[in-house]
């Protein structure tokens, strides 16, 4: 399992959870997308999904990034 922290709530998810579905379990809805569909191979494309995470220097795409154990992330921001 992995911990995490998004917009200041913290949660645990499965290893292996990709970005934008734990987004959406802690916010109660998804994050903006248009490519994303959790039964098709990722492509990563619209850019719609970008959140940034600590420690990263540029926004990232949460449909393909899977979560690691301590990240903290946010969704809403001026970037």
């Amino acid at each position: 399992m992995a911990k995490l922290t998004i917009d200041g709530k913290g949660i645990e998810v499965p290893d292996g959870t990709r970005l934008f579905d734990a987004c959406t379990e802690a916010r109660g809805e998804p994050l903006p997308h248009f490519c994303y569909h959790p039964d098709l191979s990722i492509a990563g494309v619209c850019r719609l999904c970008q959140v940034e995470v600590e420690g990263m220097p540029k926004l990232t795409i949460a449909c393909n990034t899977i979560v690691k154990d301590g990240m903290v992330v946010h969704t809403k921001n001026d970037r």
